[in-house]
């Protein structure tokens, strides 16, 4: 299938004439894509994405399995000496955006208020993990950072787009011209050493920091990273290129002709005739207003993680990274009046579950039957309504989170 180039042309002549540019994703990609190179793989990449996402959307019940994603971040103007709180900065955004693309954020229950405003859209959730690598990394790129340690470099030349760190989710955190936030390619490709690039004041949240590298309200929340990932993943700002013939390819995320900013309350912008999403994530909105992808959103992430999945490393990752997405399962889903869950594993000794609805409300809790090393437990899900849950896995300070489907 052939790149629709209507779209392409569209980025390249794309002018961000915005009062206030929060986000520089469009003149990158407008500078990338007068590589050759760049562009051939962009368009290839773009044309296998097209084909995963047409058949998922003729297979909307497909789920995918837990993707665990090894994430590398670099602090190339940092100091050395503030490694300690560096690595906790990273761990912090890292947390952030596992919470984010599940939808198990604290804010996501704000979503009740604001839905009515917004008649046919529903939360979108992505069943995936992001860890920071400690494994097998790059010789030569930065001598503190220790086998077993995280994948956190400081004060080194890693650039933007860096093959010695192809096959990572990478993060580049420097000061960036303008007092843009961020950028990132428009579908990023982890075997290129592509990166997310954030603002030193706008990467992670107010419960870490470092000298000369704090949130500042109001990017405090680590939103602005998740904003960023999503046009890694090959998702457009919910305006599209700017106005009411523009839109971001994505049915349910109304149509607008631009960005809102500052906090606005949800349904009180209109733009074309709808009333712009300013929950979510794809917007300009502060921090503290954006908690949400919505469904369509997620499948178009979904079939681009899908299409570049096997082009992170596996092999810079702890074992206890692995220990409990690599052996759980559930099945059958979607279920019916029952589901099974099985975790097999020498490493994990003691589980818990918890399956809760998409606004984050309990609804079953219990432990794993252990049997000759096999914990598994069925589950009646015959009182639960028709509908999307998410069932979780705890074991000591591990986590993993599926969807589940409940169908009658």
């Amino acid at each position: 299938m052939k790149l629709k180039l209507t779209f392409l042309f569209a980025l390249l002549l794309t002018v961000n004439n915005y009062a206030q540019e929060k986000c520089g994703y469009a003149g990158f990609m407008q500078e990338k894509l007068q590589d050759p190179d760049f562009r051939t793989q962009y368009e290839a990449q773009q044309a296998a994405f097209e084909k995963e996402y047409e058949r998922l959307l003729a297979n909307p019940e497909e789920l995918l399995q837990t993707i665990i994603i090894p994430v590398a971040v670099h602090f190339p103007q940092a100091n050395e000496s503030n490694r300690e709180c560096l690595e906790e900065l990273a761990r912090d955004q890292i947390r952030i955006l596992n919470e984010d693309f599940a939808g198990t954020n604290k804010d996501i229950e704000d979503w009740e208020d604001a839905k009515k405003e917004y008649p046919g859209v529903k939360i979108g959730t992505l069943d995936v993990k992001f860890v920071l690598s400690t494994r097998n990394h790059p010789s030569g790129v930065d001598p503190d950072i220790v086998e077993g340690g995280p994948a956190v470099t400081i004060g080194n030349s890693v650039r933007d787009t860096d093959s010695r760190w192809a096959g990572y989710q990478n993060f580049v955190i420097k000061p960036i011209d303008g007092g843009v936030l961020g950028y990132s390619p428009l579908g990023g490709s982890p075997n290129r050493g592509a990166s997310v690039v954030m603002n030193t004041f706008a990467f992670g949240s107010s419960n870490s920091g470092c000298p000369n590298y704090t949130a500042q309200r109001p990017y405090n929340l680590g939103r602005t990273v998740t904003h960023e990932l999503g046009h890694f993943y090959n998702l457009n700002h919910t305006w599209g290129n700017g106005g009411c013939n523009s839109d971001d390819r994505v049915e349910d995320t109304p149509n607008i002709s631009g960005p809102s900013f500052g906090c606005r309350r949800p349904g009180s912008i209109n733009m074309c005739g709808n009333k712009s999403l300013t929950t979510n994530y794809m917007d300009y909105v502060d921090d503290r207003c954006m908690f949400m992808f919505t469904e369509g959103q997620a499948a178009r992430m979904k079939a681009y993680i899908n299409t570049i999945k096997d082009q992170w490393k596996t092999d810079v990752l702890s074992a206890d990274s692995f220990a409990v997405n690599d052996v759980f399962s559930v099945y059958p889903n979607p279920a019916n009046d029952e589901i099974n869950i099985s975790l097999i594993s020498n490493v994990v000794k003691e589980a818990s579950f918890e399956v809760y609805d998409i606004i984050g409300k309990t609804i079953l809790t219990g432990d794993l039957s252990i049997d000759n090393n096999i914990k598994s437990r069925k589950i009646d899900t015959s009182e639960l309504t028709n509908g999307v849950y998410l069932l979780k896995i705890n074991s000591g300070n591990l986590t993993a989170t599926k969807k589940i489907v409940v169908k009658h």
